[in-house]
């Protein structure tokens, strides 16, 4: 006999309404708050503000937050040490709720000011936020000793599950993302990757063919099949070594060729969740009874429920919403960001930009000059860059005289390390008069050959 959905509804919620000890989540609390720290602590050192978004000409707003605009400089710095002050609320416990709506307010609008900024830690960082919004995560800390007086509560089981799947998904979504051919065939871009470590490193072994595809086979499996491991119980140490590894690893291998910032120390501050959720307080030699209430604990209601699964599968679907457009999606960037398409798209670029005058003289503009090196960078990846560019050089002519410019681009990739270079935009096309939609295909990107 088959079993109901409703019955495993039930079963489900049962699950979640579990009373478990809260020590693995305070002490992700208390880890995920120090990565907080260090985050806005280098911010504030490299001066992110100025250089990201006081210096920059143009702005490449988002669908949906167009309302989100830089504020007056000091503002901003003002918003700077709001930010590492909440980072130290969350992580000692003080006022928590707060400290963590405070960092996800200023977080969030830094990085939602320019779409030229986008970062997958970013985006976890800010979903690992509102997530905690929800969650009793202060109901344990380090120095908590079980008394009278500062009894330990059980919490839900909800509360540690929802952000261990939310991790399980980063994770197995990157994995599936690698299934395809460059990656697979053509050992791209780790090749690309590891030849360029070579370079700066002069660690020539990680040209060889057989060391590239240990990394990309290796890169693969961890993603995929490491999360699963850490989630059962028998299996859990070697998940914990795999992850850890991989971590340290990734930071060494990134850490002077690309972007990699605090992703490895944010991902070792998530391993904790996946321990049984007493494992910390025995660390730290406390006692294991806990306050709890006296009759059974009530089992979650549908509603809560239903929002949980709701939320789950949003997250695991969200990813592939490129599959709706036409196209290669490194190729086109539509459906790229909020996807954890992570270290998979290669482009090299070769980019110049023209105003055109009636005429049809061509002069050239070094839009490099207007943009941040990581604006800059993100150009050669994401093509919804080139319109705000467009119309930011067409209002600059006509400000000079010119009338009716027309915005160009010789603007040719070189994709994945095995496509020659080819256009990406006509460059007869006038760039300036082009957009894109959020739901909808560019039909101004070059079809990839």
């Amino acid at each position: 006999m088959g079993i109901s959905k409703s019955h495993l509804f039930h079963r489900f919620s049962v699950y979640l309404s579990k009373p478990v000890h809260p020590s693995s989540l305070g002490l992700f609390r208390i880890l995920f708050g120090f990565t907080l720290f260090v985050q806005t602590a280098y911010f504030i050192a490299t001066d992110f503000v100025q250089t990201h978004i006081t210096e920059p000409i143009i702005h490449f707003q988002y669908h949906f937050f167009q309302f989100v605009v830089p504020l007056p400089d000091p503002i901003m710095q003002i918003l700077m040490w709001m930010t590492i002050v909440a980072s130290i609320m969350i992580t000692t416990g003080f006022l928590y709720r707060l400290g963590v709506g405070l960092f996800l307010i200023g977080f969030s609008y830094l990085w939602l000011i320019d779409k030229g900024l986008f970062n997958n830690h970013y985006y976890l960082i800010t979903l690992l936020l509102v997530l905690l919004l929800f969650i009793r995560a202060d109901a344990w800390n380090i120095s908590n000793k079980t008394n009278k007086k500062k009894p330990i509560y059980y919490i839900f089981n909800w509360q540690i599950f929802i952000l261990k799947a939310q991790i399980f998904i980063v994770f197995f979504v990157a994995g599936i993302h690698k299934l395809n051919p460059y990656w697979l065939i053509h050992l791209q871009p780790m090749d690309y990757i590891l030849n360029a470590k070579a370079d700066i490193s002069g660690f020539e072994f990680l040209r060889n063919t057989a060391i590239v595809a240990f990394f990309s086979y290796g890169g693969l499996i961890i993603d995929i099949l490491s999360i699963f491991l850490i989630w059962w119980k028998r299996t859990r140490t070697i998940g914990i070594v795999l992850l850890i590894g991989f971590n340290f690893l990734n930071f060494w291998l990134f850490w002077n060729i690309g972007e990699i910032g605090i992703f490895p120390l944010l991902l070792l501050s998530c391993i904790v969740l996946f321990l049984q959720p007493d494992t910390p307080a025995r660390w730290f030699g406390q006692q294991l009874a806990v306050s709890s209430p006296s009759e059974k604990p009530p089992t979650l209601s549908r509603l809560p429920s239903a929002i949980i699964i709701s939320y789950l599968a949003f997250q695991l679907l969200f990813p592939f919403r490129h599959l709706l457009y036409p196209g290669h999606v490194d190729w086109t960037g539509e459906g790229q960001r909020f996807a954890w398409r992570m270290k998979i798209m290669l482009k090299e670029a070769d980019i110049d930009f023209f105003i055109k005058d009636n005429d049809g003289n061509k002069y050239p503009v070094e839009v490099a000059k207007m943009l941040s090196p990581k604006q800059y960078n993100n150009l050669t990846y994401y093509p919804d860059l080139i319109p705000p560019i467009a119309r930011a050089l067409k209002k600059e002519a006509l400000k000079k005289g010119i009338t009716n410019p027309q915005v160009v681009a010789d603007f040719e990739v070189k994709f994945m390390g095995i496509h020659p270079k080819q256009a990406i935009v006509s460059p007869n096309t006038d760039l300036s008069r082009v957009s894109n939609h959020p739901f909808f295909h560019s039909k101004w990107i070059e079809e990839l050959e």
